[in-house]
């Protein structure tokens, strides 16, 4: 027997030192599934940009850009408990290289459409591609890190999210000032450099991404059996049966349509942040920089919070209270008087939509696992995309009706109103330590 230097005991003829141990994990493990949802990310904010230039040269309204671009979520969210729970089916080396290709491919494709409708067609096929890689990315994470670092990783992940928002910014805003290089105009350069990062990582994951810690060549043997036996005393009890009943979990709706805020959020500002800047008078260069501070900040933020978040009842108050800071910030950034002052609301709001992130994934595996916990997590995720088929819709409609771009900002406040209330149920009805500890199998 060896001993663990945190005094757990695991079989193997080396004493092990946890904590090294799973920063070694979080090494090979971690960079790489970030990566693929940075990416993923920059994939989604390229419309934001593209938009400046593709309305006019496509003859297309705001409104109908936005719904177009819109159709994304629902190619997204029409495949993606299937593609997660091929994940589960077939490893994630496999099916993260699939979704990678697919979608790196549709989307340097995007660069030579000629109309609106070529433009919302090829939108939808980007979502299918897409489909199932974040959700994919949250169980893979479930099957390498126990309970105590999950919040941690998923920090990580959405740093990933910060950062594709930051350089998809700083390249975004500086490719549509290429506009007539070589014959080609400043949007179609957004999706061509876009796009092709993924194409090129596919061959990379397939050669390095491990699928599971049983298989991983990088860990001993006594390795192995220390996370599988930490892992299995932090399982929830095995559910027999279809796992597609999983969906139909109160747990699970709940967490849904908080996500589904959330991401009503998020995508809100991804696409709609570079209009708002644009109203200052800024070029595309200086708008890509002007648009990536509150991603920035955001990245600061994502390094210092997710390490804290350990249990159940202090994520739930971390959630009500970033909510409600992100709503004040984004219902000022539409009030103040000048263009400086809505950019430093925009900058404090913006990372408070970012950080609920870490908190919603640390919930869904403390209830499930194996095809349960993918379901459930790809159930959160698909009901959840709806909030970004809504808000490329509603921000622009709002900002027509107010008369004013900033007026669309009352959206992302809107909606972390709702999820600090539901944060707020859940930590006083139901998802706190006690009924955590109900469902948790005896250790």
């Amino acid at each position: 027997m060896s001993v663990l230097t945190s005094g757990r005991v695991l079989p193997g003829d080396h004493a092990l030192n946890e904590h090294a141990l799973m920063r070694r994990i979080t090494l090979r493990v971690v960079p790489l599934t970030v990566l693929i949802y940075l990416i993923a990310i920059i994939d989604r904010a390229n419309v934001g940009f593209a938009k400046l230039q593709m309305v006019s040269d496509l003859h297309m309204t705001e409104q109908l850009y936005g719904l177009a671009s819109s159709l994304f979520f629902i190619g997204y969210l029409s495949l993606e408990i299937p593609s997660a729970l091929a994940v589960h089916r077939f490893g994630a080396r496999a099916w993260f290289a699939r979704i990678l290709l697919t979608w790196g491919l549709f989307t340097v494709a995007g660069a030579w459409v000629t109309s609106g409708s070529m433009f919302a067609a090829l939108r939808f096929f980007v979502g299918c591609a897409e489909a199932g890689a974040y959700p994919g990315i949250i169980y893979y994470f479930t099957l390498w890190f126990p309970k105590t670092y999950r919040a941690r990783v998923l920090g990580f992940l959405t740093l990933g999210s910060a950062f594709g928002n930051m350089f998809g910014s700083l390249v975004s805003g500086a490719l549509l000032d290429l506009n007539g290089t070589l014959g080609l105009s400043g949007w179609q350069w957004v999706f061509i450099a876009t796009g092709f990062p993924a194409i090129v990582l596919t061959p990379i994951v397939l050669a390095f991404l491990p699928n599971v810690p049983a298989k991983a060549a990088f860990l001993s043997d006594a390795e192995k059996s220390w996370l599988a036996a930490e892992m299995s005393t932090e399982a929830p009890a095995a559910h027999a049966g279809n796992p597609f009943t999983a969906i139909w979990d109160r747990r699970v709706l709940l967490l849904s349509f908080t996500y589904m805020l959330i991401l009503a959020s998020l995508y809100g500002v991804i696409y709609w942040l570079p209009t708002v800047v644009k109203a200052f008078g800024a070029t595309g260069t200086r708008n890509g920089i002007l648009s990536s501070i509150p991603w920035m900040i955001a990245a600061v933020f994502l390094i210092i919070l997710p390490r804290r978040l350990r249990k159940e009842s202090v994520v739930l108050t971390a959630m009500v209270v970033i909510s409600a800071v992100g709503l004040v910030c984004f219902y000022l950034s539409t009030t103040v008087p000048e263009n400086w002052m809505r950019l430093v609301a925009l900058s404090i709001g913006t990372p408070c939509i970012s950080l609920l992130f870490p908190c919603l994934w640390f919930l869904p595996s403390l209830f499930f696992t194996g095809t349960r916990a993918a379901t459930a997590i790809a159930a959160i995720s698909t009901i959840g995309n709806l909030g970004g088929f809504f808000a490329q819709n509603a921000m622009p409609w709002v900002a027509h009706a107010a008369g004013a771009p900033v007026a669309a900002m009352l959206v992302p406040s809107a909606c972390l109103t709702a999820v600090g209330m539901l944060a707020l149920y859940m930590r006083t009805r139901g998802f706190g330590e006690e009924t955590l500890a109900a469902v948790q199998p005896a250790r």
